[in-house]
């Protein structure tokens, strides 16, 4: 959760159990004219707070030697909180061994800050804050959890709508298209992330419905824009059930011409790990949606497992690099020879190349010469309601001209 304003409203955590390091971060944050950073010498206790606090945390400084909890398990259980915050690890231990936990908690999906040696300096926690404050604030998310009965109606009253992430080419930073991400938007006006509800989706068996009901809403939202809107492709992200059940995806394509959205300005993704749930039904229906002339993106790219043989079996037109990678992939040599060969395996077998989770001038400078063709990330935008990414489209549009 990040905190709206300058760098000086932020709060910051200090997971440590030296009582010198503890005081030195306090004492900085005071002279920086921040709250007081609130300090704990185990894990347990700050995973505790952290769970009870309804302010919240937008930045936790953790050591990795600590008593009963070390700082690998409290990475794992943080990323298990509901709003988890930013994290930096604060070590004296060898750059190879910070820089394995760093990508360990990029994995997870927390927001990783890098990795700095002992003893933290003002300059450092400063530049740190400041990229927080950059990325903007935090869309306000409600979360109050979605009870099984209250699934049935959300999906029926219609409230869930999509969210469009823009894409652009790295090459010259025009909109390309967008991804459409769901979004549970409340009456009051808060919006509710997938952490909130997703998972209730899912146990309650309504998956299907739930992925039915963005796709029309996306293609509502396709058809309504103006006609001064360049024709834009549209990714979506299909849940791999749909993939088991031949007449659902036959259902899908009726409903896409039906609202006269052009076949080829929509790309379906599909998680890799989800990939060979059931291979022969999936490679079925993944040709037929090809054959069809719709898109097909493998997501989150490098976080499964036989991917290679899915890159050779199935049809796919892009691949998308996981978030995990891109992160501080500027500063990462590791990182940096794994997406550079990513990229040029794809591009031999005449893939398009989508970052994800850009966020950075210098994430996108390294795709960019890397040869990856188009990112996505809070460095252009985050996800926006359709109305408010016709403007951006718009205004870059102008912009140009």
């Amino acid at each position: 959760m990040m905190a709206e304003g300058p760098p000086g409203t932020l709060r910051v955590m200090v997971v440590d159990d030296e009582p010198t390091q503890r005081l030195a971060v306090t004492l900085m944050c005071r002279t920086m004219g921040l709250p007081e950073a609130a300090t704990f010498e185990s894990g347990h206790a700050a995973l505790e707070a952290l769970a009870g606090s309804s302010r919240g945390t937008d930045l936790v400084l953790c050591d990795l030697d600590m008593p009963e909890m070390d700082g690998m398990e409290f990475i794992r259980r943080a990323a298990d909180l509901d709003q988890p915050p930013a994290l930096m690890i604060l070590s004296g231990h060898e750059s190879g061994l910070l820089n394995s936990v760093e990508r360990m908690g990029k994995a997870y999906g927390l927001r990783m800050m890098g990795s700095v040696r002992k003893p933290l300096t003002r300059d450092t926690l400063e530049a740190t804050l400041a990229v927080l404050t950059k990325a903007g604030p935090a869309v306000p998310v409600m979360m109050a959890p979605a009870d099984t009965e209250m699934v049935d109606a959300l999906i029926d009253s219609g409230r869930f709508i999509p969210f469009f992430q823009p894409q652009l080419t790295l090459a010259g930073l025009a909109v390309h298209g967008a991804e459409a991400l769901a979004r549970l938007v409340q009456p009051d006006g808060t919006v509710d992330m997938p952490a909130v509800f997703l998972r209730r989706i899912s146990e309650r068996g309504m998956m299907t419905d739930f992925t039915v009901q963005i796709l029309d809403r996306t293609l509502e939202a396709m058809s309504a824009w103006p006609k001064a809107m360049p024709p834009l492709n549209v990714s979506i992200n299909l849940t791999p059930m749909l993939f088991d059940d031949l007449a659902i995806m036959g259902d899908l394509m009726a409903r896409i011409d039906r609202a006269g959205v052009p076949r080829d300005r929509l790309v379906f993704e599909v998680v890799e790990t989800a990939v060979s749930r059931d291979q022969m039904r999936f490679t079925e229906s993944a040709a037929r949606l090809r054959l069809r002339g719709f898109g097909l993106a493998i997501d989150d790219y490098g976080q499964g497992h036989a991917t290679l043989d899915q890159l050779r079996r199935l049809p796919f037109s892009e691949l998308k690099i996981d978030r995990a990678f891109v992160i501080g992939l500027d500063g990462d040599a590791d990182n940096r020879a794994i997406v550079a060969n990513t990229i040029a395996m794809a591009k031999a077998m005449d893939l398009r190349v989508v970052a994800e989770g850009v966020e950075t001038e210098a994430e996108a400078d390294t795709l960019r010469a890397l040869g990856c063709d188009l990112a996505q990330g809070f460095l252009y935008s985050r996800a926006v309601p359709s109305a408010d990414f016709v403007s951006f489209v718009l205004d870059r549009l102008a912009a140009r001209v």
